[in-house]
């Protein structure tokens, strides 16, 4: 079976993201499956960084990965970023007739606008597609007040989502509160619906102690509160800093880490400096190889959402935290993904979006050494049980298996008739 993959960022990007996620995916998928063939349609820019384009063609141990080239999205104008997505988009479309053949399609939410080529791609060629929902638009732009839920654009690209979760043969949403959210919101068939964490290497994110070589390096001491990931605008930070606030004069042993980067960090920089808030610190993002051991560092790590934000998406670093033995206290809520998981394994708390609260919560688990190290266990053992890379892979391969295969049009056929020509009629075979 040959299977394409389409996605804003890929291999060898490890900055983290959709594309880590996806290209960790692909990497078991094709050693695991001999019988799958992978090729993947992606940019030549890298998630973080402006360093040289990737080259535009590349065979990584048997996966084809053909890169277009286009402009990074800009990261602070929505209008310049949403050009620059249909754009990709359609020279993504482009490659697709050009290279053709398919039997199947993998398309993500990286860039929203990219579930529509896959869908122009099914009108024309009768390809299925499956769809994996990572984060949902407009639906988290109206839950953070970047749209209005009745203004045009959010209408427009509603009706577009919708059209495009109908159009796949199967949906991959990472929780069940997403599952639930598309069925009430998007009226998506539960039988085409499909949930699949992202989850964990959990041979790269192993249990350590704690006394890491981050602790050593960064003079951390005491019980550490670990946020380790994205600074992203859906994630409640507010809450964090005030329990910071509120402990920095009664629990000085108690300090927290931020290790990470994103669109919050110079909100999260300012309440520190002008709040005067000395037991909150910030670090940059950790190279790949040094990444399971500062999650060692932790006591505990941090998951937050804003409200509003479940059903729209689940943080992937809360699977990174499992692998690393650690408990989780999430600030989400009841029906989230992350909420139903600590509730039916024990792998840490929840608590409510509010400073003491949270640092009630926080120095309860301080006091209490055994029961920390308890849920750290479970978290292991339930991101072993469940959340493995091996084990997503394998629910994968079952959702490709299971889309009934339109007809697989030929290369020469599209050229033909579409109106497709190569500058040259020579054989290629990575072009």
């Amino acid at each position: 079976m040959k299977v394409c993959l389409i996605s804003e960022y890929f291999y060898p990007d490890n900055a983290g993201g959709t594309g880590t996620v996806l290209s960790s995916l692909v990497r078991q998928l094709k050693d695991t499956y001999q019988d799958l063939e992978i090729e993947v349609i992606t940019s030549c820019n890298v998630y973080r960084g402006e360093q040289e384009k990737l080259a535009s063609v590349e065979n990584w141990d048997g996966v084809n990965i053909h890169r277009v080239n286009v402009p990074k999205a800009h990261p602070s104008s929505i209008k310049k970023r949403l050009i620059t997505n249909f754009q990709f988009t359609f020279l993504v479309f482009k490659k697709m007739l050009r290279r053709g053949g398919y039997d199947l399609v993998l398309v993500s939410t990286a860039p929203p606008s990219m579930p529509m080529a896959a869908k122009a791609f099914k009108q024309l060629t009768g390809t299925p597609y499956v769809y994996i929902v990572y984060d949902l638009y407009p639906d988290i732009a109206v839950a953070l007040d970047v749209l209005e839920p009745q203004s045009k654009p959010a209408r427009v690209f509603r009706k577009l989502q919708k059209g495009w979760l109908h159009g796949a043969s199967r949906t991959v949403v990472l929780g069940r509160c997403m599952a639930d959210y598309l069925h009430k919101k998007y009226d998506l068939p539960t039988e085409k619906t499909r949930v699949i964490a992202v989850g964990a290497d959990t041979k790269k994110v192993v249990p350590s102690p704690k006394n890491s070589n981050f602790r050593k390096v960064n003079g951390l001491n005491g019980f550490v509160v670990l946020w380790a990931g994205n600074f992203g605008f859906y994630q409640d930070f507010d809450s964090i800093l005030d329990s910071a606030k509120v402990l920095q004069e009664t629990h000085p042993d108690i300090t927290f880490a931020f290790v990470g980067d994103g669109a919050k960090r110079s909100y999260i920089v300012d309440r520190i400096k002008t709040e005067g808030i000395t037991n909150a610190r910030l670090f940059p993002f950790v190279p790949e190889e040094d990444f399971s051991d500062m999650l060692a560092s932790a006591d505990v790590s941090l998951v937050a959402l804003e409200p509003g934000s479940e059903g729209l998406g689940v943080p992937s670093k809360f699977y990174n935290i499992l692998a690393s033995g650690r408990p989780v206290v999430a600030l989400v809520d009841p029906l989230s993904e992350v909420s139903r998981v600590i509730d039916e394994s024990g792998c840490g708390v929840r608590s409510e979006r509010d400073g003491n609260l949270l640092a009630e919560t926080l120095v309860n688990l301080r006091d209490n050494p055994d029961k920390v190290e308890a849920m750290g266990h479970n978290a292991r053992e339930v991101c072993e049980k469940k959340y493995s890379i091996d084990h997503v892979c394998h629910h994968f391969y079952n959702v490709i298996q299971s889309v009934p295969l339109g007809l697989r049009a030929s290369r020469p056929i599209l050229r033909m008739h579409y109106g497709l020509q190569r500058k040259s009629d020579k054989p290629e075979s990575l072009i």
